[in-house]
């Protein structure tokens, strides 16, 4: 079996990192190797910090740190959601 490594070009992810309680975003990342490690490198998107004091400054992660990721459309698409909150199931009487 071929070992590949996705594509996330033009999506945004949210990632939670082994012993992190709160997941991080980042939008567009690529892979990119940095001193032995493979990296997920991208930027900040807008909604991401407090007063997007962050917005657009470049960020990396750690695959070998990720313990689950989701993969949005765009920011557009991770706030909609994030605002709408969990759907809850009707139940059948």
């Amino acid at each position: 079996m071929k070992s590949r490594l996705p594509s996330f070009a033009n999506r945004v992810l949210s990632v939670l990192c082994v012993g992190e309680d709160t997941g991080q975003l980042i939008a567009n990342p690529k892979w990119e190797m940095q001193g032995g490690r493979l990296f997920l490198v991208g930027a900040v998107p807008k909604k991401a910090s407090q007063d997007d004091w962050m917005e657009g400054l470049p960020c990396a992660i750690a695959w070998d740190t990720v313990q689950d990721y989701v993969v949005f459309q765009s920011i557009d698409d991770y706030l909609t959601r994030l605002e709408n909150g969990p759907r809850k199931k009707k139940r059948k009487r």
